[in-house]
């Protein structure tokens, strides 16, 4: 990036600070917000301490201070979110956006200068909110947080600040007016909020090594929300797209034409237009006309899709090991003094009988059909946060799968097992065919996320989202799920009884 690309980017932003420095209806409430909350907060966490100390909670008290530094720095950035909203869509309602449209200006300049325009402010904002409420701490004589717990706050509320203010202006480049921008905030102000309250869930555990995890990992969202702004933002669409309509028969026909590769309809659809002609067929041809459109429809949406995500499948694979080893590693090195007596291994080994089989009927405890579902909605929940996330949160998940399984052959050499026998044992009968399914699910959300921030200059962001979804349940419906399926038929009738001969 050269100096004279960031002058041009400043001079959008400038433009932008100068209006919203002038707008009373901006600064009034951000003023009041600002004076007066972390006087709230002060008062609040002098109450609760108060209190907790009555009942010995001194760990509480001190967790409580750093939880409402975190609030402190919220709440500004959420009312300066408005401005953000408006960034595109407010000076297109106002007439005052075609002169920068035609201006010899890249996209880029414009995106980035009203990215820093609207991070800045929400940013001073809750800084010296922050900044008050510290005061105040230290006039009531409260606790100080420490330096660590100090610097993880700001950096939080800087890289939230940011993740917010870009959500927003990606909204506001996709939206066709003001209403419909600030209608769309809760997709912003919601999903933050719950962060918040994990966010805070650790700050009360006092697991500072795990926040810093979590910066990093809202960090890496961040960035992937500014890049799915920069990808997706063309300055012609900005002045074309006049009206929002919801078209359900145009998403219906595009999401059958991504995850089909054609524009006819669905087989039921047409095996319901057509009844009165199938019946009159032969059970054999309507049997091999389905089987040959099926094969089709892997030769050519499911095999070159595979292809497509080769990369991804790697990382994911690679993730998964890294996942797994580190925390067999870890585990084998840091509880290596840990002893299980004869008498207590005894005792174990009885629940796992227990648990694997019962010893007088000799019926299974888990169902199939509960282990199919059970992990189907467990990918299913993967895609969910994966969404959200871009794939971050989907690959976080695969990585705690594989890290359990690391972390349980761990435990079970400690207590002098073999890990390699349990490995061939217990996961491998069923997870020669879980397992694929698992990392082609991850690989799936994974390449979602690519695509979404990958520039696509013929297509809208809500194309390349319903491609990405047809794309998922491609892999998913055609793969994963029969798989899992034959995975579940294996884990509840032969993994059991392997694992039940074995133990005795």
């Amino acid at each position: 990036m050269k100096k004279e690309d960031l002058r041009l980017a400043w001079l959008v932003a400038r433009r932008e600070l100068i209006d919203q420095m002038r707008d009373w209806r901006i600064l009034v409430p951000m003023l009041i917000l600002i004076l007066f909350f972390p006087y709230l907060m002060n008062f609040a966490a002098l109450r609760s301490v108060e209190f907790v100390n009555q009942y010995g909670g001194n760990l509480i008290a001190e967790r409580i201070v750093p939880f409402f530094l975190m609030v402190v720095g919220f709440f500004p950035i959420t009312v300066s979110l408005i401005v953000a909203l408006e960034a595109f869509v407010g000076e297109k309602e106002r007439g005052t956006i075609e002169p920068m449209l035609s201006s010899p200006l890249a996209d880029w300049h414009m995106y980035l200068g009203k990215l820093i325009a609207g991070s800045l402010v929400p940013l001073a904002a809750s800084y010296i909110s922050m900044g008050l409420y510290l005061i105040g701490l230290i006039v009531q004589d409260m606790p100080f947080p420490p330096l660590d717990v100090l610097v993880q706050m700001l950096l939080l509320t800087a890289v939230q600040a940011v993740m917010m203010v870009s959500a927003a202006i990606v909204i506001s480049t996709q939206s066709t007016s003001v209403r419909a921008a600030n209608l769309l905030a809760s997709f912003i102000v919601i999903p933050v909020s719950l962060l918040i309250q994990g966010e805070s869930a650790l700050i009360f555990w006092g697991t500072n090594e795990v926040l810093w995890l979590a910066t990093a990992g809202v960090v890496v969202i961040t960035g992937l929300i500014v890049r799915l702004g920069l990808a997706h933002f063309q300055r012609e669409a900005l002045i074309g797209r006049e009206i929002d309509m919801l078209n359900l028969r145009w998403l219906a026909g595009y999401f059958w034409q991504s995850f089909s590769g054609t524009q006819q309809a669905p087989a039921l659809l047409h095996w319901i237009a057509s009844r009165q002609v199938r019946q009159e067929m032969s059970a054999r041809l309507a049997l091999t006309e389905d089987l040959r459109g099926l094969a089709a429809w892997y030769r050519g949406q499911v095999f070159p899709l595979l292809r497509r995500m080769r990369t991804s499948i790697l990382i994911t694979i690679l993730m998964g090991l890294l996942a797994s080893v580190g925390t067999y590693l870890y585990i084998s090195t840091n509880f290596q003094s840990v002893k299980v007596s004869d008498e207590k291994m005894q005792e174990a080994m009885t629940e796992v009988r227990k648990i694997l089989l019962d010893e007088d009927q000799k019926t299974l405890d888990v169902t199939s059909s509960h282990l199919f579902f059970n992990n189907m909605r467990a990918e299913v929940l993967m895609l969910a946060i994966g969404m959200a996330t871009f794939g971050v949160g989907g690959i976080l998940i695969y990585g705690l799968n594989f890290a359990l399984i690391g972390g349980v052959l761990a435990l079970v050499e400690m207590v002098g097992i073999s890990a390699l026998d349990i490995l061939v044992v217990g996961v491998l009968p069923h997870g020669i065919f879980e397992l694929p399914s698992v990392i082609l699910v991850s690989a799936a959300v994974l390449y979602m996320g690519v695509r979404l921030v990958t520039p696509d200059a013929g297509e809208s962001i809500s194309q390349v989202f319903i491609q990405t979804l047809a794309d998922w349940l491609k892999i998913a419906i055609g793969l994963a799920f029969p798989l899992l399926l034959i995975a579940a038929l294996i884990e509840a009738n032969i993994t059991p009884i392997l694992l039940y001969n074995f133990l005795q």
